[in-house]
């Protein structure tokens, strides 16, 4: 596995804070940074190089390639949009590429990078004399962010290399794939552990740290992803409902989640960056607008609704919604028209117009509208780069996951009901409740629902690849663009004519291959 090395030095955080308070009035303040190299032997000497440590495994959520676009714009994306441009033939956005791509190579590099630096911060801070209780919560959250970058690695390539320590050489390159299991034993392993030692979500009043909250919900997640495909372990549906089962029926003490009653001030307060813990549980935190020593991303930048309005926020508009995202609402549920914009802005004669609204028949050009820049508030808006937070965890997911795990081991109880109702009855849409009979009814419910809730969120290839349906959802797809859509929009049939049974994992990068002795590429590639 290559390495982020220099020569003499071992750039071990990227952009870090030169001085770091231990308690941070924001999350703003947290992600403050200044690039510079550490010299490995002298780091780690008092409590403020610990919280710089800590700042530098956050790091990795912020990249460009990772939270900040590409990752979780385009890589992520499954059945509910297609890219909007007719001249792109060749990427992993259409499934035309290999295992060359820099964008998927970038997603390898970064995570290992984010898991080296966790490895070298728990190897050397117990040698720190601080407060035990500050050191141990820090400890956790390192914890926990290696096992997630994992979880990513397993999640998009299967069965990586494990690697628990830091690199002691350069030349330690020649390191194996870990079977499955027992990656997927070790994540769940190292968050469980990480549970006890991070602090409560209110402590900070933020989403941007590792909390018991996101924790919690972060485990609901692996173990599902256990209990589907490719490892298909049922029994991890109970674990899945035990731990969102603790953020849906909050012990005394724990924070109580809820959602808000305007589905799309979760986005807003994203763009605006407001802050409230009550529903987005863990987000990649950006800010600033590249005028200062911040992380900006370029969430709604590269996909939004499309405008060179740089006043009401530049997007070059590169994914459009599918039909079958469209058609998946109910015309009374607010959710569709946020999420699928429903005008765009027209630049006749220089002069931009807001909401010419699109005809019932316009369904095809409609672009994603769920992170929207003319909600930022920071000015003056960077042409290219935006401060609005990508959410990872919200507590709509969770209720959703408990109401997902609460069917598979129990059958679709009033609980599960409930759980579902309650996202369903925030977006105005039908209480569906008594149709749900039996367990195969209600999970399909639940699979539809987190594709109206959770859309470009990141979630939806996950949730097809765990269901074991990526390929012919896909496909489906590909036939209703072929088969519905005006000639002109059905070139964004190709991505999803493209797509086989090798695309469920990324390639193997070329680089790692051609480095690392011991690994193999993934089939198919």
């Amino acid at each position: 596995m290559k390495l982020y090395k220099t020569k003499k030095h071992v750039c071990i955080w990227k952009s870090l804070g030169l001085v770091l308070p231990l308690f941070f009035a924001s999350c703003a303040d947290f992600l403050d940074k200044q690039p510079f190299d550490i010299v490995k032997e002298n780091y780690f000497q008092n409590e403020q190089d610990v919280m710089a440590g800590l700042v530098g495994v956050y790091d990795i959520l912020g990249r460009e390639e990772f939270y900040g676009s590409t990752y979780a714009t385009f890589l992520t994306v499954g059945d509910e949009g297609a890219y909007f441009r007719s001249n792109y033939l060749v990427g992993p956005e259409i499934y035309n590429y290999d295992a060359s791509n820099p964008k998927v190579g970038d997603i390898w590099r970064f995570m290992y990078e984010g898991i080296e630096r966790a490895n070298f911060f728990l190897s050397k801070v117990d040698q720190v004399e601080m407060d035990e209780v500050e050191k141990q919560a820090a400890i956790g959250e390192v914890k926990f962010l290696r096992a997630y970058y994992y979880f990513i690695l397993a999640d998009n390539w299967g069965a990586v290399p494990l690697i628990k320590e830091p690199a002691s050489s350069a030349n330690n390159v020649n390191i194996g794939r870990t079977a499955l299991p027992e990656i997927y034993g070790f994540i769940v392993s190292e968050m469980e552990e990480s549970e006890a030692m991070v602090k409560d979500i209110q402590a900070f009043g933020h989403a941007g740290r590792v909390t018991k909250s996101a924790v919690r919900g972060i485990l609901a997640r692996v173990y599902l992803k256990m209990a589907g495909e490719p490892i298909k372990d049922e029994t991890k549906f109970e674990k899945a409902l035990e731990w969102a089962d603790k953020l849906v029926n909050p012990q005394s003490g724990d924070y109580v989640h809820g959602l808000l009653g305007d589905y799309t001030k979760i986005f807003k307060d994203m763009a605006a960056d407001r802050y409230n813990i009550d529903e987005s549980i863990w987000e990649a935190e950006f800010y600033g607008n590249r005028a200062g020593d911040f992380e900006a991303g370029r969430i709604g930048n590269q996909s939004g609704i499309q405008t060179t309005d740089e006043a009401k926020g530049f997007s070059y508009g590169l994914l459009a919604a599918t039909r079958k995202l469209y058609e998946a609402y109910e015309s009374s549920d607010i959710r569709r028209d946020w999420n699928i914009a429903n005008y765009y802005y027209n630049h006749a004669n220089n002069v931009v117009t807001d909401s010419v609204f699109y005809t019932n028949s316009e369904i095809e050009r409609r672009h994603v509208a769920k992170f929207r820049r003319n909600y930022e508030t920071l000015n003056p808006k960077n042409r290219n780069y935006t401060p609005v937070n990508f959410p990872i965890l919200r507590y709509a997911d969770v209720l959703l996951m408990f109401a997902e795990a609460e069917n598979e081991v129990h059958g679709p109880t009033e609980r599960a009901k409930m759980a579902l109702n309650e996202v369903r009855q925030r977006a105005n849409a039908s209480d569906i409740s008594a149709l749900l009979t039996n367990k195969d009814e209600f999970r399909t419910a639940v699979q539809e629902e987190r594709f109206r809730e959770l859309c470009f969120e990141g979630l939806r290839k996950f949730d097809l690849v765990r269901y074991g349906t990526f390929v012919s959802e896909l496909k489906s797809v590909a036939r209703q663009y072929t088969q519905q859509a005006p000639e002109a929009y059905r070139y964004m049939a190709l991505a999803f004519s493209n797509v086989s049974t090798r695309d469920i994992y990324f390639p193997i990068p070329i680089a790692e291959l051609s480095l690392n002795n011991l690994m193999t590429q993934n089939e198919g590639w």
